[in-house]
């Protein structure tokens, strides 16, 4: 209810000009407000992701085996590069040849990405699944925290070089010492095979060794070398089934690295444990990179491929990458697709040759070519050289960024391998030094049908008891009645042969070789050409031999044996003669074997083609009738018969001669 009388207002006539603008005041009002809140709000998060990036650590994977764990990891960082002034030196390559320079990563903005956050460096507490030593490229240089290389940066090593003598090796490695005194100073670490095997060598080393020294400090004198306080320190180091460190700490005097080398002992148990020696060493100096940053060089010179492999070359490489170590190989060239070698020796005791196995192999990450022995007269090329060092250690150079030098060593020289090849041409089929573990190497291979199919049939090859017998017997004395026998008998060798190669080619896919043009490796392609080939033709040469035979058995009679056939001889023939249908597949083996020649010409791989090729598929039947000799002439003069001798009474039986005792089997030594 209302009371009293009520006014009206007059209406309210609204400025549309002036809304506007008293809008767009306080549009531009807002707007500067959030302005300032967001400067404020993004200063406080800058502030807080500096420093939090501040305590980020960088840290390197390492590859973890809590049972081959020597020591744990130090949690210490290495200390930042000191800038030097690079002076030139006078210094050359000893072969005075142009070698590719090594590769080095200088700009921290070249590859490096942020780390994720810290990091522990105890070994203890890094999870196996994240283990990868061999994707993850370790870093040769000191990096600031809080980055880490990218994996796409790598530190390339040199595993092909050329066959050379081992003097000519070791001033390679003189070079090398001094190549990087220019840049810092250097811990070189002597890690000497401690095997009987290797004694000679090892004395040629030490005879070296003045040489070596006297020319580095030469270079110093003459201030060749950045100015340092001991730039060079040498550590003296045997390996066999354990370690040996024969200079309790290295030092910068020649004489104690001279008298470490004549105190070691010959290790008698053949085994080389030069992984674990790699490890200590770490473990134990790596304290010259952090604590002086020095660049620790390990020159290993041994003669075979280690026993270690597997979990403790992870180890031993992981280790060498985080501290920026480059490990150098003086050894064998490993024989091409084998495992192991032997050795002849002569026991002073019986003067009886005996074979000695020694592991030089294989080149690869497994063997690829299979066992299958030449026909015919000429080179079974047992020990013919890969023209690579052992996998293990070429990974390790490889992984590391240093240096394989292959030498003669002692027990090379008694394999008598041959095949020194151009390292240039060696470079473009050089095994895959990737594979981390067998999982990742069966796990590649199942992606790759030719891969697969060399894989499995070289296994097989290597494990089953059905061996190809080789040659079969050639010449053949016939005579009646028993002819057929003779054939007979050497059909068999040849049919054990084509039985072992049909039992390779079995693990073979049928028609895997659809799938060669997919294949993107050229070693790999290499490997498929020469097995695929070699086996093919030894199964039409196989069964043109037992052929031939059959055909002779059925085509002789009594008669044309006693006076027309008494000799045959089988020889090689280009032309497939006996077993009908085979030409097609004789010449498809030729066709594998000539694109093996064609596309890696003077390499293992065209000498064992051009060995298969030398003497054709075929099979050519000479015949021959010898006359038998006549029959002896009667004699007529009966010989003289021997005068009688006067009988005496027989002596009594003296006491049997006591047996010999069976001399002791002599110690051949394990090498």
């Amino acid at each position: 209810m209302l009371h009293g009388p009520v006014e009206s207002s007059p209406p309210t006539i609204f400025n549309l000009d002036s809304a506007a603008d008293d809008g767009a005041a306080r549009l531009r009002d807002q707007r500067v407000t959030w302005s300032i809140a967001g400067l404020i709000l993004s200063l406080l998060f800058h502030f807080w992701l500096g420093a939090t990036v501040s305590r980020w650590q960088y840290a390197v994977p390492l590859a973890y085996n809590p049972d081959a764990m020597e020591a744990d990891f130090d949690t210490q960082v290495a200390p930042e590069e000191e800038v030097v002034k690079v002076i030139p030196t006078d210094l050359g390559r000893p072969d005075e040849q142009d070698h590719d320079q090594r590769v080095g990563v200088d700009a921290m903005s070249l590859g490096a990405v942020v780390g994720t956050g810290r990091q522990a460096m105890n070994a203890d507490s890094i999870p196996l699944a994240a283990i990868d030593p061999t994707r993850t490229r370790a870093p040769g240089i000191s990096l600031p925290e809080g980055l880490k290389v990218s994996e796409r940066l790598v530190v390339p090593g040199t595993t092909g070089e050329g066959l050379i003598q081992i003097n000519a090796a070791l001033d390679r490695v003189t070079w090398e010492i001094a190549g990087h005194l220019q840049e810092r100073k250097v811990l070189v670490v002597w890690l000497l095979d401690a095997s009987q095997s290797l004694t000679d060598q090892r004395l040629a080393v030490q005879k070296r060794l003045k040489r070596i020294y006297g020319e580095l400090d030469a270079l110093e004198t003459a201030e060749k070398f950045a100015d340092r306080d001991r730039p060079l320190l040498s550590g003296v180091v045997a390996f066999g089934q354990g370690t040996q460190f024969l200079t309790a700490e290295p030092t910068e005097k020649f004489l104690e690295v001279d008298d470490a080398f004549a105190a070691l002992q010959n290790d008698p148990t053949g085994i080389e444990n030069v992984f674990g020696a790699i490890s200590q060493v770490m473990d134990r100096w790596s304290k010259y990179r952090i604590d002086q940053g020095r660049r620790i060089l390990l020159v290993t010179v041994t003669d075979e491929a280690g026993d270690d492999h597997g979990r403790p070359l992870d180890l031993a490489i992981a280790k060498c990458r985080r501290y920026g170590a480059l490990a150098y190989v003086i050894g064998p060239a490993s024989p091409f697709g084998k495992r192991q070698g032997y050795v002849p020796y002569i026991a002073p005791e019986d003067s009886k040759t005996y074979q000695l196995p020694v592991d030089l192999g294989p080149e690869s990450v497994v063997v690829e070519n299979v066992v299958l022995p030449f026909w015919y007269n000429g080179p079974q090329h047992d020990y013919l050289s890969s023209g690579f060092g052992p996998y293990a250690l070429s990974r390790l150079v490889r992984e590391t960024g240093g240096v394989y030098f292959r030498t003669n060593m002692t027990t090379m020289a008694g394999l008598a391998t041959i095949g020194d090849y151009d390292p240039h041409i060696m470079k473009a089929f050089e095994p895959d030094y990737g594979y981390g573990s067998p999982q990742e190497f069966l796990q590649d291979i199942s992606r790759h049908p030719i891969r697969a199919a060399v894989f499995a049939a070289a296994q097989y090859s290597q494990t089953t008891n059905l061996k190809a017998s080789g040659t079969p017997p050639l010449s053949f004395v016939l005579n009646p009645n028993d002819f057929r026998t003779v054939f007979s008998e050497a059909q068999k060798s040849a049919a054990v042969s084509q039985l072992a190669v049909d039992s390779i080619l079995s693990k073979m896919p049928a028609n895997v070789d659809k799938f060669y043009n997919a294949e993107p490796s050229p070693r790999w392609r290499l490997a498929f050409d020469l097995n695929y080939g070699r086996l093919l033709a030894q199964k039409v040469r196989a069964m043109e031999y037992n052929s031939a035979l059959a055909q002779l058995k059925g085509s002789y009679t009594d008669d044309d044996v006693a006076k027309r056939v008494n000799r045959v001889s089988l020889r090689p023939d280009r032309n497939v003669n006996y077993a009908g249908g085979l030409q097609k597949l004789a010449r498809k083996s030729e066709e594998h074997l000539n694109r093996v020649i064609s596309e890696a010409p003077g390499t293992p791989w065209a000498v064992l083609a051009a060995r298969e090729l030398r003497d054709g598929c075929g099979i050519r039947v000479t015949e021959q009738y010898v006359a038998p000799p006549p029959p002896p002439k009667p004699n007529n003069n009966p010989p003289p018969q021997p005068k009688a001798r006067p009988k005496f009474a027989p002596e009594p039986p003296g006491p049997p001669p006591k047996p010999q005792a069976p001399k002791p089997p002599p110690q051949l030594p394990k090498l």
